[in-house]
């Protein structure tokens, strides 16, 4: 008799489609994997691509601005020289204006001094510190200086003066020296008056 045992077979058949069904599963995640590795190369390439151009495109701009830059470096140049001059210049006015201000007080003084100056008496220094004026000289009597000291309170541009040392030589000769203020505006000449009556 012969005896057919079908069971193994049978576990032979599930055995053979069992790994069938696993290798069908194993494609797909190969399939997934490629896929993912497909797509994540299109978008690292795409991003090359992309910073790539712009790369590029910097660098022509880069190009184009140096370019401009070395065709505006001589009108640059020009530009700074003539705001140096035009800085050198300001200061030569500012210079000017300065010493027309600071020429109108030493002539008002020299003016206002020489019409002060009596006969017989005769300056040796002047000195303007400030506003306060120091002179000195010598007169050939004591008459002269206080002529001189008079005209000097006399006129609108001076203060009172000073006599700060008077005294007389072997000669005869009176030396002396005072001080007095100098003001750039005129005394009113009612003040004046007002004080001398």
């Amino acid at each position: 008799m012969i005896k057919i045992n079908l069971l193994p077979e049978a576990r032979v058949e599930r055995v053979q489609k069992s790994p069938m069904i696993s290798l069908g599963m194993t494609d797909l995640n190969n399939y997934i994997l490629v896929g993912c590795l497909v797509i994540g190369l299109a978008v690292v390439g795409f991003t090359y691509w992309r910073l790539s151009s712009r790369q590029a495109e910097l660098r022509r701009e880069l190009v184009e601005a140096q370019n401009e830059f070395r065709e505006l470096e001589p009108i640059i140049k020009q530009v700074e020289d003539f705001k140096k001059r035009t800085e050198n210049l300001q200061h030569r006015i500012d210079v000017i204006n300065r010493l027309k201000d600071n020429q109108y007080g030493p002539v008002r003084i020299m003016d206002e001094v020489s019409k002060a100056l009596p006969d017989l008496l005769w300056l040796e220094s002047m000195n303007l510190a400030g506003s306060t004026v120091a002179v000195r000289g010598r007169a050939l009597n004591e008459t002269a200086v206080a002529n001189f000291i008079a005209n000097l309170a006399a006129s609108p541009f001076f203060g009172e003066p000073s006599l700060r040392i008077m005294s007389q030589d072997q000669q005869g000769v009176f030396s002396f020296d005072l001080s007095f203020g100098f003001t750039y505006t005129p005394k009113p000449a009612s003040n004046s008056q007002g004080s001398v009556g």
